[in-house]
Protein backbone atom coordinates (compact mmCIF):
# COMPACT_ATOMS: atom_id res chain seq x y z
CA UNK A 1 0.00 0.00 0.00
CA UNK A 2 1.18 3.45 -0.81
CA UNK A 3 1.36 5.98 1.94
CA UNK A 4 -1.12 8.59 0.78
CA UNK A 5 -0.87 12.02 2.26
CA UNK A 6 -3.91 14.17 2.61
CA UNK A 7 -3.64 17.24 0.47
CA UNK A 8 -3.50 20.32 2.68
CA UNK A 9 -6.38 22.70 2.15
CA UNK A 10 -5.58 26.39 2.65
CA UNK A 11 -9.24 27.16 3.42
CA UNK A 12 -9.26 24.59 6.20
CA UNK A 13 -5.98 25.99 7.55
CA UNK A 14 -7.50 29.49 7.44
CA UNK A 15 -10.55 28.26 9.33
CA UNK A 16 -8.37 26.73 12.06
CA UNK A 17 -6.24 29.88 12.39
CA UNK A 18 -9.42 31.98 12.52
CA UNK A 19 -10.87 29.69 15.21
CA UNK A 20 -7.71 29.95 17.33
CA UNK A 21 -7.66 33.73 16.91
CA UNK A 22 -11.34 33.96 17.93
CA UNK A 23 -10.87 31.64 20.93
CA UNK A 24 -7.81 33.60 22.08
CA UNK A 25 -9.65 36.86 21.65
CA UNK A 26 -12.67 35.69 23.65
CA UNK A 27 -10.46 34.37 26.45
CA UNK A 28 -8.39 37.56 26.57
CA UNK A 29 -11.56 39.68 26.56
CA UNK A 30 -12.72 38.08 29.84
CA UNK A 31 -10.22 39.21 32.50
CA UNK A 32 -12.84 38.69 35.23
CA UNK A 33 -12.95 35.00 34.32
CA UNK A 34 -9.27 34.43 33.65
CA UNK A 35 -7.76 36.74 36.24
CA UNK A 36 -5.36 39.56 35.43
CA UNK A 37 -2.23 37.39 35.27
CA UNK A 38 -3.69 35.01 32.69
CA UNK A 39 -5.37 37.92 30.88
CA UNK A 40 -2.01 39.61 30.33
CA UNK A 41 -0.24 36.47 29.12
CA UNK A 42 -3.19 35.54 26.88
CA UNK A 43 -3.03 39.05 25.44
CA UNK A 44 0.62 38.58 24.50
CA UNK A 45 -0.06 35.11 23.09
CA UNK A 46 -2.94 36.59 21.15
CA UNK A 47 -0.59 39.21 19.70
CA UNK A 48 1.63 36.43 18.36
CA UNK A 49 -1.43 34.60 17.01
CA UNK A 50 -2.57 37.80 15.31
CA UNK A 51 0.77 38.05 13.48
CA UNK A 52 0.45 34.39 12.41
CA UNK A 53 -3.02 35.21 11.11
CA UNK A 54 -1.61 38.13 9.10
CA UNK A 55 1.16 35.93 7.69
CA UNK A 56 -1.32 33.20 6.69
CA UNK A 57 -3.34 35.80 4.77
CA UNK A 58 -0.33 37.72 3.47
CA UNK A 59 -0.88 36.86 -0.21
CA UNK A 60 -4.41 38.24 -0.06
CA UNK A 61 -3.19 41.38 1.76
CA UNK A 62 -0.41 41.99 -0.77
CA UNK A 63 -2.70 41.31 -3.75
CA UNK A 64 -5.46 43.65 -2.61
CA UNK A 65 -2.94 46.32 -1.61
CA UNK A 66 -1.48 46.28 -5.15
CA UNK A 67 -4.84 46.65 -6.87
CA UNK A 68 -6.79 48.57 -4.20
CA UNK A 69 -7.27 51.75 -6.26
CA UNK A 70 -7.45 50.12 -9.67
CA UNK A 71 -9.02 46.68 -10.08
CA UNK A 72 -10.25 45.61 -6.64
CA UNK A 73 -13.99 45.10 -6.21
CA UNK A 74 -15.87 47.21 -3.70
CA UNK A 75 -16.38 44.07 -1.61
CA UNK A 76 -12.62 43.40 -1.54
CA UNK A 77 -11.92 47.05 -0.66
CA UNK A 78 -14.44 46.93 2.19
CA UNK A 79 -12.90 43.69 3.53
CA UNK A 80 -9.44 45.19 3.25
CA UNK A 81 -10.36 48.37 5.13
CA UNK A 82 -12.23 46.38 7.78
CA UNK A 83 -9.21 44.11 8.26
CA UNK A 84 -6.86 47.09 8.50
CA UNK A 85 -9.16 48.66 11.11
CA UNK A 86 -9.24 45.40 13.10
CA UNK A 87 -5.45 45.07 12.91
CA UNK A 88 -4.92 48.65 14.10
CA UNK A 89 -7.45 48.24 16.92
CA UNK A 90 -5.84 44.98 18.07
CA UNK A 91 -2.40 46.56 17.91
CA UNK A 92 -3.65 49.39 20.14
CA UNK A 93 -5.12 46.84 22.57
CA UNK A 94 -1.86 44.91 22.77
CA UNK A 95 0.39 47.99 23.07
CA UNK A 96 -1.81 49.70 25.67
CA UNK A 97 -2.12 46.40 27.54
CA UNK A 98 1.65 46.09 27.72
CA UNK A 99 1.93 49.70 28.89
CA UNK A 100 -0.44 49.09 31.81
CA UNK A 101 0.69 45.52 32.54
CA UNK A 102 1.03 44.53 36.17
CA UNK A 103 2.53 41.05 35.77
CA UNK A 104 4.15 40.64 32.35
CA UNK A 105 6.37 43.71 32.68
CA UNK A 106 7.51 42.59 36.15
CA UNK A 107 8.70 39.35 34.58
CA UNK A 108 11.15 41.44 32.55
CA UNK A 109 12.05 43.73 35.46
CA UNK A 110 10.03 46.67 34.12
CA UNK A 111 7.39 48.77 35.86
CA UNK A 112 3.95 49.52 34.47
CA UNK A 113 2.89 53.05 33.68
CA UNK A 114 0.51 54.49 36.28
CA UNK A 115 -1.04 56.73 33.65
CA UNK A 116 -4.80 56.13 33.45
CA UNK A 117 -4.64 57.02 29.74
CA UNK A 118 -3.45 53.50 28.88
CA UNK A 119 -6.33 51.86 30.74
CA UNK A 120 -8.93 54.06 29.04
CA UNK A 121 -7.32 53.51 25.63
CA UNK A 122 -7.13 49.74 26.28
CA UNK A 123 -10.84 49.51 27.13
CA UNK A 124 -11.93 51.75 24.26
CA UNK A 125 -9.86 49.82 21.72
CA UNK A 126 -11.29 46.55 23.08
CA UNK A 127 -14.87 47.75 22.61
CA UNK A 128 -14.18 49.03 19.09
CA UNK A 129 -12.44 45.76 18.24
CA UNK A 130 -15.42 43.71 19.39
CA UNK A 131 -17.70 45.60 17.01
CA UNK A 132 -15.25 45.35 14.11
CA UNK A 133 -14.77 41.63 14.77
CA UNK A 134 -18.52 41.03 14.91
CA UNK A 135 -18.85 42.79 11.55
CA UNK A 136 -15.95 40.73 10.16
CA UNK A 137 -17.65 37.49 11.25
CA UNK A 138 -20.98 38.65 9.80
CA UNK A 139 -19.35 39.48 6.45
CA UNK A 140 -17.65 36.07 6.26
CA UNK A 141 -20.36 33.98 7.93
CA UNK A 142 -21.38 32.01 4.82
CA UNK A 143 -17.77 31.01 4.10
CA UNK A 144 -17.14 30.03 7.72
CA UNK A 145 -20.39 28.05 8.03
CA UNK A 146 -19.78 26.16 4.79
CA UNK A 147 -16.30 25.12 5.97
CA UNK A 148 -17.51 24.20 9.46
CA UNK A 149 -20.07 21.88 7.88
CA UNK A 150 -17.42 20.37 5.62
CA UNK A 151 -15.14 19.91 8.61
CA UNK A 152 -17.93 18.16 10.53
CA UNK A 153 -18.59 16.07 7.40
CA UNK A 154 -22.29 16.75 7.39
CA UNK A 155 -24.27 15.23 4.52
CA UNK A 156 -24.38 17.38 1.41
CA UNK A 157 -28.05 18.30 1.95
CA UNK A 158 -27.18 19.63 5.40
CA UNK A 159 -24.56 21.96 3.92
CA UNK A 160 -27.08 24.41 2.51
CA UNK A 161 -26.35 27.99 3.42
CA UNK A 162 -29.30 29.57 1.64
CA UNK A 163 -31.34 30.25 4.75
CA UNK A 164 -33.41 27.07 4.59
CA UNK A 165 -33.35 24.52 7.39
CA UNK A 166 -31.17 21.51 6.87
CA UNK A 167 -32.65 18.02 7.50
CA UNK A 168 -30.51 17.77 10.64
CA UNK A 169 -32.04 20.94 12.02
CA UNK A 170 -35.61 20.08 11.04
CA UNK A 171 -36.02 17.91 14.14
CA UNK A 172 -35.05 20.83 16.37
CA UNK A 173 -37.47 23.27 14.73
CA UNK A 174 -40.54 24.06 16.79
CA UNK A 175 -43.81 23.96 14.89
CA UNK A 176 -46.03 26.99 15.35
CA UNK A 177 -49.58 26.21 16.48
CA UNK A 178 -52.19 26.14 13.74
CA UNK A 179 -54.58 29.06 13.52
CA UNK A 180 -58.01 28.58 15.06
CA UNK A 181 -60.87 28.52 12.63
Amino acid sequence: MMNERRKSNPNLANLWVDAVVLAGMLAAFAPNLTGLLLHEWLGLAFGVTLWVHVLVHWQWIAGITRKFFTRASWNARFNYLLNVAIFIAFSVIIFSGVMESRFVLQTFGLAASNNRFWEVLHRLAAEVTLWFTALHIAVHWRWMWSWIKKLLRLPRRARRVDGQFSPLLETARVEEPAERV
